[in-house]
């Protein structure tokens, strides 16, 4: 009479069996690794692509809220001080769009300056700039930004008031020019603050005042462009007269119109100027 076989005695994995089985979960960890990055990159340059859209949106309400926008450095609404004390008085681009960024409250809370404000501000953060300090601050506990704005669209020295208002500023067309690049939050010795208010010197210089309130310490704007930027350099290789793009594809940007795209490490330096300036009259190069 047959017998049924209740157990069976099973033997365990010989070394080769399992150094087979180590090899080919390596091998499938790295290609999961690759895959996890890419996904990775392409949130933050999505995200990216948001806050420069909603930087760029923000200038149009302003622009509706006033008649005209506030200048890169300097006083806003009015010209000069009338009064002290909290909203501040004197401040950057980036200071006066909060309450357009639903910041109102950072706007309100920040006296005198804008660079007193020590608060972080997360549209003003590409979350692809490695050099983007863990806790959003930079010098002095000041909050970071890795955008710049174009100073040919809103320029001003630190003392002015209203200097660009939309359209006629834009006389190439709001679609043709650039108002926010992403830029390296911490660049060699430079570091770049939303707040940071230092008065400045005008075209030809990079930076506002480094000195201003501290060495190495300027306000988030643009105005070199030869050549146009650099695309995910090493945090030693950043050059700090230039931008920097965080996506291997190149550099996120806004446009004038309210819209954001990406700018391919392709395009030459005369196209990139004329997307800096906006009222050169030229059209723009097919590598745009």
């Amino acid at each position: 009479m047959p017998r049924l076989k209740l157990w069976t005695r099973w033997r365990g994995f010989t070394l080769i069996e399992l150094l087979v089985v180590i090899a080919i979960i390596a091998i499938l960890i790295g290609l999961l690794v690759p895959a996890v990055q890419k996904v990775r990159e392409a949130a933050a340059r999505t995200q990216s692509l948001n806050n420069l859209k909603q930087m760029s949106l923000a200038l149009h309400n302003c622009n509706d809220t006033y008649g005209n926008l506030p200048s890169a450095v300097g006083y806003f609404p009015g010209t000069g001080r009338v009064r002290g004390g909290a909203p501040a008085e004197h401040g950057t681009l980036q200071y006066y769009l909060l309450p357009f960024v639903e910041q109102d409250n950072v706007y309100k809370a920040t006296p005198d300056w804008s660079w007193n404000s020590g608060s972080i501000v997360k549209t003003y953060i590409a979350p692809g700039d490695p050099t983007t300090p863990s806790n959003g601050l930079t010098w002095s506990n000041r909050g970071a930004t890795t955008y710049a704005a174009n100073w040919y669209v809103f320029q001003g020295n630190g003392n002015t008031g209203s200097l660009a208002r939309i359209p006629a500023t834009f006389q190439d067309g709001t679609s043709n020019t650039m108002t926010f690049m992403e830029r390296m939050c911490i660049c060699q010795s430079i570091q770049h603050i939303w707040g940071e208010d230092g008065q400045g010197t005008g075209p030809g210089s990079n930076l506002y005042n480094p000195a201003y309130h501290g060495t190495g310490v300027v306000s988030p704007t643009v105005q070199a462009f030869n050549p146009p930027f650099q695309v995910s350099p090493s945090v030693t290789a950043c050059n700090q007269n230039m931008l920097q793009g965080f996506n291997a594809g190149g550099m996120l940007v806004a446009m004038g119109d309210g819209s954001s795209r990406n700018l391919s490490s392709g395009i030459g330096q005369a196209t990139f100027s004329w997307a800096l300036y906006p009222n050169d009259g030229m059209v723009l190069g097919s590598d745009w």
